[in-house]
């Protein structure tokens, strides 16, 4: 992405929110719960138990790093949702389909290829799916499902003591686009609903009693391997200073700055009912590691930064490889020094350090 695009959306997050953004303290709310919505950047296992499609993350390499074993998580090892959790003195979240889990201290809705909008969007824009996963209006059902299993009426008190965290939402919302040949002005088209599609959803667990709600944003699509690989030209004009597509960074920043737009709005609407809405900077702690990847341990060589751990064959055109967790994939002998595990989703190692760019952000905003 060109500076010039990221500088306006640092300084842009910083009027809409007035976070400091150099902040050093990691103190985080003691909050009782945590309560995740989202898809494959937040699922701790839902997709695992809820589909029948081929799932790579419920076998290794998945979870080598961290877990050991594969757990449902599309990473080598923990999500930015388990560093969070960490940070608030709270286990891992156990997924909302796991009849073994417990719920005790949160749920995790997230699903893995969810999106903001229903299918019905996409069917009127001739983008098809080949299965659809639950998007935000079924993750909410779940939650609502959740409410009248357990707490009922004693929920919103404790809900006011619980963080939910609100996505991230709108890759899958886009990504298809592009595949399928849609123009960057028609998926720019798609930003209005895919965040009134968020705004909706956040609205929904305000009225259950929600009072601190963190709502990310995606990472710069042009970054990403896959993203690479798909759209990826001959022009060097086309790449920034680290390999990654000025225009698909530049179009996922136009939807960061149109969600804080949204949230900021939001705010005003609910701060004399004591809820606190906060932009989740995912954006800005994905290039904090590129623009500072020597310092943090990353392997910032020629190319690096932007290729594929898992599946990768030491390039970004992981496509050329079998797909990470599959019989005879690749893997890269180092994953705590990569950024990408398996083109489309980060590393431990990464969510560690977005992990905690963000919660240098925001723990002082959602203080209870």
């Amino acid at each position: 992405m060109a500076m010039a695009s990221y500088s306006v959306l640092l300084i842009t997050a910083f009027f809409l929110f007035p976070i400091a953004f150099a902040a050093t303290s990691g103190i985080f709310p003691a909050f009782k719960s945590i309560y995740q919505f989202g898809n494959s950047l937040s699922d701790t296992g839902n997709l695992l138990r809820w589909g029948t499609m081929f799932y790579p993350a419920d076998k290794l390499p998945y979870g080598e790093t961290y877990f050991r074993k594969a757990t449902g998580r599309f990473s080598d090892g923990r999500l930015i949702v388990d560093f969070i959790a960490a940070a608030a003195n709270l286990p891992y979240l156990d997924a909302y389909l796991n009849k073994n889990g417990s719920f005790a201290h949160g749920v995790n809705f997230a699903v893995a290829g969810a999106t903001a909008n229903e299918r019905e969007f996409f069917d009127k824009r001739n983008i098809s799916y080949d299965e659809f996963k639950p998007a935000i209006l079924e993750q909410l059902e779940w939650f609502e499902k959740y409410i009248n299993s357990t707490c009922r009426k004693d929920c919103a008190e404790k809900f006011g003591n619980s963080l939910f965290i609100f996505g991230e939402y709108g890759g899958n919302d886009y990504f298809p686009a592009f595949q399928q040949g849609k123009s960057m002005r028609e998926v720019m088209s798609y930003v209005p609903h895919t965040v009134a599609a968020i705004i909706h959803g956040v609205k929904r667990v305000i009225q259950h009693g929600a009072k601190r709600i963190l709502v990310p944003g995606p990472y710069p699509f042009g970054c990403l391997p896959s993203q690479l690989t798909n759209s990826g030209t001959g022009n060097d004009t086309d790449y920034d200073q680290f390999g990654c597509l000025k225009k698909y960074n530049d179009f996922a920043a136009y939807h960061n700055r149109f969600l804080q737009v949204a949230l900021s709005k939001l705010n005003r609407q609910y701060a004399s009912k004591g809820v606190v809405i906060v932009y989740g900077d995912f954006y800005g702690g994905f290039m904090n590691i590129f623009h500072n990847a020597n310092e943090l341990g990353f392997n910032h060589e020629s190319g690096s930064l932007v290729k594929a751990c898992c599946g990768g064959g030491g390039t970004y055109n992981f496509n050329k490889e079998k797909p990470c967790g599959k019989e005879g994939s690749s893997v890269c002998t180092n994953p705590k020094a990569a950024v990408h595990w398996d083109g489309v989703h980060l590393t431990d190692a990464s969510h560690r350090h977005i992990s905690q760019y963000v919660i240098n952000q925001v723990a002082s905003k959602l203080a209870l």
